[in-house]
């Protein structure tokens, strides 16, 4: 949705919505690492405004963000370039992971694949992924769960944020047949004297956690591990949790 992202992307960290990236990814290095992962170049696909490329920029990574909304990515890029970071920023679609990339050691998906529309997309991701990782690296990704996303869809309206300069609702809806949550985003900002009204709306799509392992494996992945957010074993159809995160091996 590259026209609601023009509209999010000036109050995208804000409003929180990079706040799962930034917590997130030292712990996810720090698990991967104790986990035999070693490397240096990672990929981070859906970058968003670069919370996760700016942690690991700092942390003396060689980092390549990829984005298809414009928006987003020159956020990402006044991040970095004001602490003079080392980076590589392309606009891309997700689906279009090819080896023209470069070779990756680790490609992270944070708070992006929800954001697919269809399991065949999905594998489209999964397939270009398995083709930037050199063999025995790692790919890591969280996904809403069904239950999460059916908690957030139906969450009603909320105020997220309220100051002199922005004020920013959200309207939640969850449609239980296609398993899709959607989220209206009904932003005033304050221009002088005047507030300016404008919305943007993200729709993110439930997936099954046994689907999304079907497909890694048809993918060419070797394993895939399933963990929620304290890092413990997420068994589909057993456990319960909001949200994911696959740690898959080529």
């Amino acid at each position: 949705m590259p026209a609601d992202y023009a509209i999010l992307a000036p109050i995208y960290d804000a409003i929180g919505m990079a706040d799962f990236a930034a917590a997130m990814t030292p712990r996810l290095i720090d698990y991967a690492q104790r986990n035999e992962w070693l490397g240096r170049r990672i990929l981070d696909i859906g970058c968003g405004t670069g919370v996760s490329l700016h942690w690991l920029a700092r942390h003396s990574y060689i980092t390549t963000g990829i984005d298809n909304a414009p928006a987003m990515l020159n956020q990402a890029r006044t991040r970095l370039d004001q602490e003079r970071l080392n980076h590589t920023l392309r606009e891309w679609d997700i689906r279009s992971i090819g080896p023209n990339l470069g070779n990756f050691d680790l490609v992270f998906a944070l708070d992006v694949l929800n954001e697919v529309s269809s399991l065949r997309d999905l594998e489209t991701v999964f397939g270009g992924v398995n083709q930037v990782l050199e063999s025995g690296k790692i790919f890591i990704f969280d996904m809403h769960t069904i239950q999460g996303l059916t908690d957030q869809g139906t969450s009603g309206d909320n105020l997220v944020r309220h100051d002199d300069s922005l004020t920013v609702i959200t309207k939640n809806t969850y449609d239980y047949e296609r398993q899709v949550s959607e989220r209206l985003y009904v932003i005033f900002q304050r221009q002088g004297d005047s507030w300016q009204r404008s919305t943007a709306t993200r729709v993110l799509r439930a997936f099954p956690a046994q689907a999304v392992a079907t497909l890694l494996q048809r993918s060419g992945f070797r394993s895939a591990r399933v963990l929620n957010l304290n890092f413990e074993p997420f068994e589909p159809g057993i456990s319960s949790a909001g949200r994911t995160i696959f740690i898959a091996e080529k």
